[in-house]
């Protein structure tokens, strides 16, 4: 089962003149499996905030408040309900309509009502370009730091849900993605991930892609 519900307010539209919009989410699915039902929901609250500052800056300011719980039919320490709320500004300066260089911030705390009461105060710092050209193809790249004040276990499922498979402490992630059209028929992508935490070794993911169209 799976129930989606989505509502948009907006003010002045896709015009980024003091462009304002508040978006109600309310996602719930359940699935059932061997190991018996497994029931997720989300409920979100956003506030969008866009503003163009003379011909190349472009301000962005995001508030979100979620919840998020996830309910397990025979495992209970995998139960959780997050209250979250999110503070996320971002300025850009754009080189054209499809070349762009982020900076943002982002501050997150998160707090689990149920269960052994985990929180997380975070906060991230990051950086990101984007440039594109209809014939040589699109480079995208993003490098973040973040750090992670966590209160709890740090080794259990709930834990790593919280921490979205990061550590407590300071952490760093990077990403990097390629896509040439080689020909009318053939798109080549390669995509590279990066992670970096206080307690581990480098972590270092790539896949390369050929789509080849009928």
């Amino acid at each position: 089962m799976q129930l989606n519900f989505r509502n948009v307010l907006f003010f002045n539209r896709g015009k980024q003149d003091y462009t304002t919009s508040y978006t109600y989410l309310s996602n719930t699915s359940r699935n059932i499996l061997s190991i018996g039902f497994i029931e997720n929901s989300l409920k979100s609250q956003q506030l969008n905030f866009n503003h163009k500052l003379a011909e190349n800056w472009l301000v962005n300011l995001l508030a979100a408040f979620d919840s998020n719980e996830s309910i397990s039919e025979n495992f209970v320490s995998k139960n959780y309900n997050f209250e979250e709320t999110r503070f996320n500004p971002k300025l850009s300066y754009l080189f054209n309509d499809n070349s762009r260089f982020d900076i943002f911030y982002q501050h997150a705390s998160k707090d689990n009502t149920i269960g052994n009461l985990e929180s997380l105060k975070q906060q991230k710092y990051g950086a990101a370009f984007s440039f594109a050209n209809k014939e040589k193809g699109a480079i995208n790249g993003e490098f973040n730091f973040l750090s992670n004040t966590f209160t709890g276990n740090s080794n259990t499922p709930v834990s790593y849900q919280m921490l979205e498979g990061l550590q407590p402490g300071k952490n760093f992630t990077w990403s990097l993605l390629a896509q040439k059209k080689l020909t009318n028929f053939l798109d080549l992508n390669l995509t590279y991930y990066g992670r970096k935490t206080e307690t581990s070794k480098t972590i270092h993911t790539g896949s390369v892609q050929l789509k080849a169209y009928f």
